[in-house]
């Protein structure tokens, strides 16, 4: 998928050079408009389906970043009746893991600005941005005793 961009340039060409070809004749001029209409409507549902990759992508993003929250949020309620040790510990990674949630919203928020044609560059921020907070929470709950 990542590759459609360029598919859908290569579809366009041959689709122009099919219609521009000097060796067209004029009554096969109704196929060219045939196949022209027809690549229009290939590279309109490449888009469509594009556009659904991305909206579902968000959307289980989004659900992800809901499940952190939460995490994170049970971890605090867990710092707050842990020893002042620990609750210092886990102050810290609670801090990290709030600013890494930060920075997985703002990708969030670029994603969903991006263009359907550039999304995919953008996706691969988010997917390391959540496996960096994930690694994160896991390193957290390891200091728990």
């Amino acid at each position: 998928m990542t590759q459609l961009p360029w598919v859908l340039r290569a579809l366009w060409i041959v689709c122009v050079w099919v219609v521009l070809d000097l060796g067209v004749a004029p009554d096969s001029l109704a196929g060219a408009d045939t196949i022209a209409r027809e690549a229009r409507e290939t590279v309109e549902a490449a888009k469509e389906y594009t556009a659904q990759q991305k909206d579902a992508f968000q959307r289980k993003a989004q659900e992800e970043l809901s499940a952190i929250q939460n995490q994170i949020e049970t971890l605090r309620g867990r710092a707050r009746n842990g020893s002042v040790s620990t609750r210092a510990e886990l102050q810290k990674s609670i801090n990290e893991l709030d600013k890494k949630k930060e920075a997985v919203r703002d990708k969030l928020d670029a994603l969903r600005n991006a263009t359907d044609a550039k999304w995919h560059t953008i996706r691969a921020t988010v997917d390391t941005a959540f496996d960096e907070i994930k690694g994160s929470y896991q390193k957290a709950l390891s200091r728990l005793p």
